[in-house]
């Protein structure tokens, strides 16, 4: 008796359980509008990136910001290259550096402070220029003293 009513409890827990509301599975919510999304943002949704696209096309060089620690050095050339700007400078500890950066506007001969807190990236080949530096300092820009 005990055995038929412990099972009856166990038929009963299971249709219980059975008819419980599932949670319904929902489309994902659609992607906002592009034409809500603010200047620059990159496509959402469905849109189509084009993978030979330059991601940094667009992008500008900036100043280096208050606090952020830099050395001096004097531009000794630079070469204009699609959206980029590469800068050999001569430092004031007589060490040649390497930059690439957004395109800028800068002389040979001029001024310049660079951050010291960005690791550089040994033997990279630029295919636009066809050349592989041994050390290069990718940055978001440098500061032209005057």
């Amino acid at each position: 008796m005990k055995a038929a009513v412990i099972i009856g409890m166990i038929a009963t827990l299971a249709l219980a359980s059975g008819c419980q509301d599932k949670p319904k599975t929902e489309a994902p919510a659609k992607q906002q509008a592009a034409a809500t999304l603010p200047e620059g943002h990159p496509p959402v949704g469905d849109a189509k990136i084009d993978p030979k696209a330059d991601p940094h096309a667009g992008l500008k060089a900036t100043s280096v910001p208050k606090g952020i620690p830099t050395k001096k050095a004097t531009v000794v050339q630079t070469i204009d290259a699609d959206v980029y700007t590469y800068i050999e400078a001569k430092g004031d500890d007589g060490k040649t550096v390497w930059m690439a950066m957004p395109t800028i506007k800068v002389a040979k001969g001029a001024k310049i402070e660079y951050p010291t807190n960005v690791p550089p990236i040994t033997n990279f080949t630029s295919k636009t220029l066809k050349k592989t530096f041994e050390s290069i300092l990718f940055l978001q820009g440098v500061t032209i003293v005057k």
